[in-house]
């Protein structure tokens, strides 16, 4: 935390009391957003609208009410001086019930961001069905975050000086590894296959548009759908345990939920991979831990197999999975040797990919775990399914180096551009010696 930040809130002056109601506005539309997430989530849902476009428009709100409460209560001071002293109460009162007159002569013509006007001028005169939609989200979100405010602080300055705190938290949150011991000590090395906030985050949001892409087209996997929740119950534990004591309720709140979530999804899929089981009554007071357990399990199952680069700048991603799939009379009449009608075989499969550092990105390395997961599941494509009856048949040749080109495909087409080709796959079918073990898939 910056020891200085209290003096610099206390001592900011700007260009214009505007201009300063503009930057308290943004810094308090930023504490809102990080402890109170859930209303600007369902806000972008509701308006389908871009998070920046939102926040600009809640911003124009809030500033202009800002202003106005400063010029009506005499603390407008040409440097913006005493905008800290601006109570509350009055600016909760003029968001919740809008002046168009009031807000819109709160921003000067001809002053730093200019958009402003238009933007309360839109949203204030709207007179469709649409644009009075906009206009009550709009209203109700603005009024959300200043009453949070009010509810903690009587003037602007007391919820300004929360920020060290705030920014202290969210120091601590992108430097503490997760997941943490249970004892509560901090590990002196990170955990193997410990993903940083970022990665976290980008792993979250790439498997969120993964799972969005399957919701279009009407494809939704149960394995993605796991490990979208596992991922996003992770973070929210991982930001709670960061905040520790400034934690707001609905952080609290959501990690807990989530985590219950998952249990209780997970007990009727049995997609669970730790040791305890999600019906175990140790994680009835704290899910959490269930999620602990979990997300370390997916760390490890993930980089298992991940080892040190086989030449320089390169890196190895490697997933081992046991499918059982069916043989029925076509595929014994070709090159396979069994003499059975249907009847089934266990196969190893073990996909890798070997590429360069920038092609193995985190994005990829997850997506190629949402895969091999999928290939694992009862519902997934594989397991139990007649092999002659996939896409393209079993062709003329042993089944395991058929299937090690199908395999190779099907992944390969749901990997990044580019990564099949740095693609290897090995079949093996384990309860049989009499037919060539091992494999090397290809592109075809």
């Amino acid at each position: 935390m910056d020891d200085d930040l209290p003096q610099q809130i206390e001592k900011a002056r700007f260009p214009s009391p505007w201009a300063g109601s503009i930057a308290w506005a943004q810094a308090l539309i930023k504490w809102h957003f990080i402890l109170s997430p859930n209303a600007w989530v369902e806000a972008e849902e509701d308006l389908g609208a871009d998070l920046d476009e939102l926040t600009s428009i809640v911003t124009a709100v809030l500033a202009a009410a800002l202003h106005a409460t400063a010029i009506e209560q005499g603390l407008a001071a040409p440097d913006g001086a005493r905008l800290l002293k601006v109570p509350l109460q009055p600016v909760v009162q003029l968001v919740a019930v809008p002046d168009r007159d009031v807000l819109q002569q709160a921003v000067p013509e001809n002053d730093v961001w200019p958009q402003a006007r238009e933007l309360l001028e839109l949203l204030l005169t709207a007179k469709d069905p649409n644009g009075l939609a906009v206009q009550d989200a709009v209203s109700a979100l603005t009024s959300g975050v200043i009453r949070a405010h009010a509810e903690h602080g009587e003037t602007v300055g007391d919820r300004l000086r929360t920020i060290p705190d705030l920014q202290q938290a969210v120091g601590r949150l992108a430097s503490l590894p997760y997941p943490v011991d249970e004892s509560g000590a901090s590990p002196a090395a990170l955990p193997a296959g410990h993903l940083s906030l970022e990665a976290h985050r980008r792993a979250a949001d790439s498997l969120r548009a993964h799972h969005r892409v399957q919701q279009i087209i009407g494809e939704v996997h149960p394995a993605l759908s796991r490990e979208l929740l596992l991922v996003r119950a992770a973070l929210l534990d991982r930001t709670v345990l960061a905040f520790a004591a400034y934690a707001s309720p609905e952080q609290r709140d959501n990690a807990h939920t989530t985590a219950q979530a998952l249990r209780e999804q997970d007990a009727g899929s049995g997609l669970w991979r730790g040791e305890i089981p999600p019906v175990d009554s140790r994680w009835d007071d704290v899910p959490q831990r269930y999620v602990r357990q979990e997300y370390t399990a997916y760390l490890s199952r993930g980089t298992a197999g991940r080892q040190a680069p086989a030449r320089f700048g390169h890196v190895t991603s490697v997933h081992l999975m046991e499918v059982s799939a069916h043989h029925t009379l076509s595929a014994q009449l070709r090159n396979h040797p069994c003499g059975q009608g249907r009847h089934r075989h266990d196969y190893r499969i073990r996909i890798e990919v070997l590429a360069p550092l920038g092609v193995l990105t985190d994005d990829a390395a997850m997506r190629l775990r949402t895969v091999a997961a999928a290939l694992e599941r009862t519902e997934g494509p594989l397991r139990g399914k007649d092999l002659d009856r996939l896409e393209g048949g079993v062709e003329a040749a042993t089944d395991e180096r058929w299937l090690a080109g199908w395999v190779h495909r099907w992944v390969g087409a749901q990997l990044p551009p580019g990564l099949a080709d740095h693609l290897l796959v090995e079949v093996e079918a384990t309860d049989l010696k009499t037919i060539p073990a091992v494999h090397l898939g290809t592109a075809r």
